[in-house]
């Protein structure tokens, strides 16, 4: 062998050397140490064997061939596919950069796009844009820099988003309504809410906001227990791919070696959800416009995809082998104070418990005793990085039906406790302040 075609050659079997090294490093040497899904961990881990496998065969393959010194015909097939797929994923990250994950408004893809922080010059991942807001939130006119109200932002995931049939059946809305009547005086709120937020997703968009000249008089931050500590995992980032949030190693070797962190990989996961979905009829977090339902639904026997969903919680959060970010969760509080203490606005911390603390039908169907779980695990160091967190736990138990039936968002009769009891806490800590607001 020899000229380019050995150079070739060479190239290829340093390519798939670097893929099957990656492939070792992420998953075999604990380099994240959470992994990168909740879900279908055994799935993933089959597939980075079957990878690996692929791997090693290729490149015992490739060094045969630089061994004998001549091309086999195995070895340029192996070669001709391999080239195959890496102009499909050429192809697909111009389609997805350009036209699904990227830009101010991507027509392709998921709900979700990435933009520049305007804080740090990271990636941020938020909604695509609507007539509301251009940054995705759920609000029916775009928010002003500076509101002409003393405005209360709310940060946070889909609980912050909202799961009630309005603004007016949602969370964030009624709290500041309330504290708006025990205050006297009417207030602006900016629900920044993302589904599928993390608390580090949430403190860095709290800076982006304050880096492009909003301007708050105070800031909520929500965390849901049951999934707000495995949601930013160690060692890892959030990126959007096909308009879908993907977790990502950090390692910028690891992201492009790795085949089961391609774009092709990461289509094809988007093109399975997306079919789950549409076979299930829809998202289950979908909202509908109205008037808000408050009756009181009767008990009865749980979706068998919630009870999946909240078992697979209860495991991740309290089982014997945990796979919570602890650190993580409490880094991002710390950052989020200091934040709020730079901008001279004070900030609240709302906790939501995790269901089967609060919802005593589902935790009886699933055969759980809320008092027999670790709950410590969370609430202490929670409760050391935010001693006065408003804790709505006691609040949703003594609600019926304060849950959505097929899901573990909360309904709109659960949505206006928690936010009328939200309201009057902190109308108790921020009177003094917003009351002196001009």
């Amino acid at each position: 062998m020899g000229g380019w075609a050995a150079v070739g050659r060479l190239a290829f079997a340093a390519l798939v050397a670097a893929s099957a090294a990656a492939i070792w490093i992420q998953d075999r040497t604990g380099a994240l140490p959470l992994g990168l899904f909740n879900a279908g961990r055994e799935t993933y881990d089959l597939l980075s064997w079957v990878a690996l496998a692929c791997a090693a065969a290729l490149l015992g393959l490739f060094a045969l061939e630089i061994r004998r010194g001549r091309a086999l015909a195995v070895a340029g097939v192996a070669r001709a596919a391999l080239a195959s797929l890496l102009l499909l994923e050429l192809l697909l990250t111009g389609i997805d950069l350009t036209l699904a994950s990227r830009g101010d408004d991507p027509p392709l893809g998921g709900p979700y796009r990435e933009l520049r922080s305007r804080f740090d010059g990271d990636w941020l991942f938020v909604k695509k844009p609507h007539a509301g807001s251009p940054l995705g939130f759920r609000s029916a006119e775009p928010a002003p820099l500076r509101a002409a109200l003393p405005r209360v932002l709310f940060l946070g995931d889909s609980y912050t988003e909202g799961s009630g049939r309005a603004a007016a059946c949602n969370y964030p809305e009624v709290a500041v309504a309330e504290l708006g009547r025990s205050l006297g005086r009417p207030l602006a709120v900016l629900n920044a809410g993302v589904a599928g937020y993390g608390p580090v997703d949430a403190e860095r968009l709290f800076g982006h906001l304050l880096a492009t000249g909003h301007a708050f008089d105070a800031v909520v931050l929500s965390l849901f227990l049951e999934n707000d500590f495995t949601d930013n995992l160690p060692a890892t980032t959030r990126r959007v791919v096909a308009g879908i949030n993907f977790r990502f190693p950090e390692s910028a070797f690891l992201r492009a070696m790795h085949p089961l962190n391609s774009r092709s990989f990461r289509y094809a996961l988007f093109a399975e959800r997306a079919g789950r979905l549409v076979r299930g009829g829809g998202a289950p977090a979908r909202r509908d416009s109205g008037e808000c339902q408050l009756e009181a639904a009767p008990p009865a026997a749980s979706p068998a995809e919630l009870t999946r969903l909240v078992r697979r919680r209860l495991a991740a959060s309290y089982g014997p082998e945990p796979r919570l970010a602890t650190d993580v969760v409490t880094g991002a509080l710390a950052r989020f104070a200091q934040r709020a203490r730079e901008a001279g606005v004070p900030a609240a911390l709302v906790v939501f418990p995790d269901r089967v603390l609060a919802d005593e039908d589902l935790a009886r169907e699933l055969g759980v005793d809320p008092t027999e779980l670790p709950i410590e695990r969370l609430r202490g160091p929670l409760a050391a990085a935010w001693p006065d967190a408003i804790d709505l736990t006691q609040v949703l138990r003594d609600v019926p039906s304060a849950y959505r039936r097929d899901d573990t968002h909360l309904s709109d009769r659960g949505n206006l406790h928690a936010g009328r009891a939200v309201g009057r806490r902190l109308a108790e800590r921020w009177r003094g302040h917003l009351s002196a607001v001009p």
